[in-house]
């Protein structure tokens, strides 16, 4: 397993000698930053290189996921323990039986210009530290949070000028960098080194556990929306058109499929691993859209997963079950959690785009059924521009078929030709043609 470490430049020394016990079960890679806004960025660059992260950082953790709510990857963060500070105040202590701590301010509540605390003023609010240690910075923006340190550098300075306070305890090592640089008088809180490594483990569980949940099996079971199903149970042109087509599926998605019949339609079967893949993470129903791009086949699509091939089944039935009630493809877990998948298309859900193919339906005189299959076909393809012997190709009609669709297209105002492709063979040149869908 390869596991990402942030954190400052000023405390890699110290989180080399903390995770050295750990270096034989996973490779730990330490990359520093900055700044705490740096994360916004920095986490998302790493995702696809590595399985998890650890963060050292005072208050990333709510604006990384708010800025990116598509991280999958598991992250902890290693600054949330308040025995940190009791551990810092205690050594401080011993160190200066005669320490006036109404003089002491800490960093993590100056946030704000007139917000700083002293540790006497934390000494008799117990909750600061029990509910919540960032107090101060619960409410900021993400506005606030990028420009967070640059604010408690220029406030600890100006109190440091006004005689304020004698010593400042840090959390941020980029504060405490300054104040060293600036001569002002300082303390920096380390993370405890049982409670870095401890969730480091945490982070190695959370880890296992979720390789673990990809290699459960699954069951992907394929229904049509026509009343006579019973072809797939013989050896049919239907039959073989949705056999190719999910073949050609799984080529094109990379992943392993078992096909076979069952009643009524087709069952897959796979990975916990490959449904999370071809639903991206359980939100949308990539294989119904295929399908119906490429057959022109309304499908409802039951996903199961389960802790063995039999439970798997029984929740795909449940799926399917679920995908009657709620008119669109479902997974069920292996919790049996029901889980709707959408189809979307350029950012329209379905039924901005059945509203938009009527209304370019009656335009050009073609069927809304036509004019699905052509946006997804272009999707599907990664272009506007076709020729109409690669429109034929994608809808799967003949090329005169395809010559009467763009025919319809031009006559309409949604297509144009926009250049000319040379025949390999001494044939005329192919038009190529711009669709606007």
């Amino acid at each position: 397993m390869f596991i990402a470490l942030l954190t400052y430049p000023m405390v890699i020394p110290y989180f080399e000698e903390t995770i050295a016990p750990l270096r034989d079960q996973c490779q730990i890679d330490i990359i520093p930053f900055e700044r705490q806004h740096n994360l916004l960025t920095l986490i998302p660059s790493l995702e696809d290189q590595y399985d998890g992260f650890c963060v050292f950082s005072a208050l990333a953790g709510k604006f990384v996921m708010q800025t990116n709510p598509g991280i999958k990857k598991p992250i902890v963060f290693l600054d949330k323990h308040c025995v940190d500070y009791f551990k810092t105040f205690f050594i401080m202590l011993n160190e200066d039986r005669d320490i006036n701590f109404s003089r002491v301010l800490i960093d993590t509540s100056m946030t704000r210009q007139n917000g700083a605390r002293t540790l006497d003023d934390l000494a008799r609010d117990i909750a600061f530290f029990e509910d919540n240690l960032l107090t101060y910075t619960t409410e900021l923006s993400l506005e606030d949070f990028i420009n967070m340190e640059s604010q408690i550098e220029k406030n600890a300075l100006d109190l440091w000028q006004q005689g304020a306070f004698d010593i400042l305890v840090c959390r941020f090592a980029s504060i405490a960098e300054v104040m060293e640089r600036e001569g002002v008088p300082h303390v920096f809180v380390y993370p405890d080194k049982y409670w870095v490594r401890a969730s480091i483990g945490n982070l190695l569980n959370q880890i296992h556990m979720e390789k673990q949940s990809e290699g459960l099996p699954a069951s992907i079971m394929i229904f049509t929306d026509s009343e006579n199903r019973r072809d797939f149970q013989e050896v049919s042109q239907e039959s073989i058109r949705m056999q190719k087509a999910l073949l050609e599926f799984s080529k094109n998605c990379a992943t392993s499929f078992t096909i076979q019949f069952i009643t009524k339609g087709f069952e897959i079967l796979t990975s916990n691993l490959t449904v999370k893949k071809i639903t991206e993470d359980f939100t949308c129903c990539q294989l119904g859209y295929f399908l119906f791009s490429t057959l022109g086949t309304n499908v409802r699509v039951a996903y199961g997963v389960g802790n063995d091939i039999g439970s798997a089944r029984l929740n795909a039935l449940q799926a399917a079950k679920a995908c009657a009630n709620a008119d669109t493809s479902c997974v069920v877990t292996e919790e049996g959690r029901v889980i709707p998948l959408h189809m979307k298309l350029s950012g329209m859900d379905s039924a901005e785009q059945k509203d938009s193919a009527s209304l370019l339906a009656i335009k050009t005189g073609l069927s809304t059924i036509t004019i699905q299959r052509i946006r997804s076909a272009l999707q599907y393809l990664g272009t506007t521009d076709i020729t109409n012997q690669g429109l034929a190709e994608a809808l799967q009609v003949t090329v005169a078929n395809a010559n009467r669709i763009l025919n319809a297209l031009i006559d309409g105002g949604q297509a144009e030709v926009v250049d000319m492709k040379k025949s390999m063979s001494k044939g005329r040149p192919s038009r190529i043609y711009r669709i606007a869908l």
